[in-house]
Order: C-alpha cells, then sequence, then structure tokens
C-alpha cells in the first residue's frame, strides 16, 4: 500500500462524519495509525470499539478509553489493562468518569493510582487543585556536589 492510499484511509479514519460501515473495514487495517484514529472518532460502532480495546497496539487501547462514546464497560476493562500506559492514559483523562478514577486510584502502580487522584481533584477543585501525591524522586543539590542528582 503507498504512501498516498494509507493518508487517505487514515483521514477517513478520523472524518466524524465516516460511515460506521467503513470505520468497522478501517479498524481491520494494518497500520497502526489508522486503527489509532477509528479508535479516536466517536463514530465508531460499539462492537468495533469492543474489538479494538484488544488491539495489540496499546495507544489504540488508549484512545479507546478515552473516547467519549466508549461504553463503560469497555472503559472498565480497559482500567484493568496489563498495560501501565493504558491505566495511565485513562488515568489522565480529564472527561473519565469519576467510578473509573475511583478504581484507577487504587492502581497497584503508585504512578497510575497518583494521576488518578490528581485527575479527580482537579475535576473537583474547578481550578485549584492540591496535590496530596509526592514524587517517588526528587532533584536536590548539594552544596559539595556540583550538579543534580535523584534521590
Amino acid at each position: 500500500m503507498n504512501y498516498a492510499a494509507v493518508f487517505k484511509r487514515y483521514i477517513q479514519a478520523g472524518n466524524p462524519n465516516c460511515s460506521p460501515l467503513l470505520l468497522k473495514a478501517l479498524s481491520l487495517s494494518q497500520v497502526d495509525r489508522i486503527r489509532l484514529r477509528v479508535a479516536e472518532n466517536p463514530n465508531t460502532p460499539e462492537e468495533v470499539l469492543d474489538f479494538l480495546s484488544r488491539d495489540k497496539n496499546a495507544e489504540v487501547r488508549i484512545a479507546v478509553g478515552v473516547n467519549p462514546a466508549t461504553p463503560s464497560h469497555i472503559s472498565n476493562r480497559l482500567a484493568s489493562d496489563e498495560d501501565l500506559n493504558v491505566r495511565f492514559g485513562l488515568a489522565e483523562d480529564m472527561a473519565c468518569p469519576s467510578e473509573l478514577l475511583d478504581k484507577l486510584s487504587h492502581d497497584a502502580n503508585p504512578y497510575i493510582s497518583c494521576r488518578a487522584k490528581q485527575t479527580k481533584e482537579l475535576l473537583l477543585a474547578e481550578g485549584k487543585p492540591s496535590f496530596d501525591c509526592h514524587p517517588f524522586f526528587r532533584w536536590v543539590t548539594e552544596p559539595d556536589q556540583s550538579g543534580l542528582r535523584y534521590a
């Protein structure tokens, strides 16, 4: 497949007026970026989103998780995805439902749980966050050393 054909399909996949039938066909593309655009499209049918929520590419699964058209049962399944990046992507989504952020705030990975808490606090604080999470690494300088190190 040449570049022009790939680019045309990429543009079609991102078009909010793209037909559900074409989106279904494009979801089978071998090109990750085309499947990603289908996953982002708010017109993508539920069965296609469900199919793409099991995609081998984590970025495609993240796009499914943050798509406003994705039903909650699919988002909930993605909140338990084996890939940390998928869960982190959901945790930082400002449109993520509060219940899902609650679930992610108890994730075993501290970065994911912290990000979910931060996102929820941002949503609740109306622009006045006071985060409760502490960084795991911080830069420090010491008088007898030049440069920075982490501790």
